[in-house]
């Protein structure tokens, strides 16, 4: 798998095996982006480059839709073959997410994998919205938080898990890395790299 940087910063993937949760979060972003923005956030930003663990869960954030924006998204939902596990009432997952709640979509029959998806409400959200990664490989496409701001991110959550994503990444991408903006990211969320090599 090679990763290289286009002209327009779109990061492209080559050789990446494609794998059923790759689909997955395809198939829902696909819909999403019909209706508002997206980011994608978290442990699947890692595995998307190829980091070997599994998950059950895939963290965005989406930008805010009216309640009849968001029955025209939630019915599609369901008549594309996926569901909200929370509950099968649009009004109650919408004050799900009017409140600051996840909510979370499946493919029916099952639970997992699963999309976690929350409106956005913090200038870390913002930022991750605003200047969203386009990621390209074969005939997919998602928009990634900048990676500066998941390794400081995975960093401040402060799990062995999120601390192996932050490093994987760091390794990856260091040669592409905005050092400046990595750092100040770290600066405001307390965090240090150097402990595990992340030397900014």
């Amino acid at each position: 798998m090679q990763i290289t940087s286009a002209p327009d910063g779109t990061i492209l993937i080559n050789g990446k095996v494609v794998t059923a949760l790759d689909r997955f979060v395809a198939s829902v972003t696909e819909i999403i982006k019909r209706y508002t923005d997206y980011v994608i956030v978290s442990g699947y930003v890692a595995i998307l480059f190829g980091r070997a663990r599994g998950t059950e869960d895939i963290d965005l954030f989406i930008d805010y839709m009216d309640k009849d924006m968001f029955r025209s998204f939630f019915e599609e939902i369901l008549a594309r073959g996926f569901y909200f596990l929370n509950s099968d009432d649009v009004g109650e997952i919408y004050s799900m997410l009017r409140d600051g709640l996840a909510v979370r979509i499946a493919e029916k029959e099952k639970i997992i994998p699963n999309i976690e998806m929350k409106f956005k409400k913090d200038d870390f959200d913002r930022y991750a919205m605003n200047m969203a990664k386009v990621v390209t490989f074969e005939d997919i496409q998602f928009s990634i938080s900048p990676i500066e701001l998941q390794i400081a991110y995975k960093l401040y959550l402060g799990s062995d898990k999120d601390i192996e994503d932050a490093v994987y990444l760091w390794v990856l991408f260091e040669e592409m890395l905005d050092g400046d903006l990595l750092r100040t990211f770290m600066e405001r969320l307390h965090v240090q790299g150097e402990p595990y090599g992340i030397k900014v």
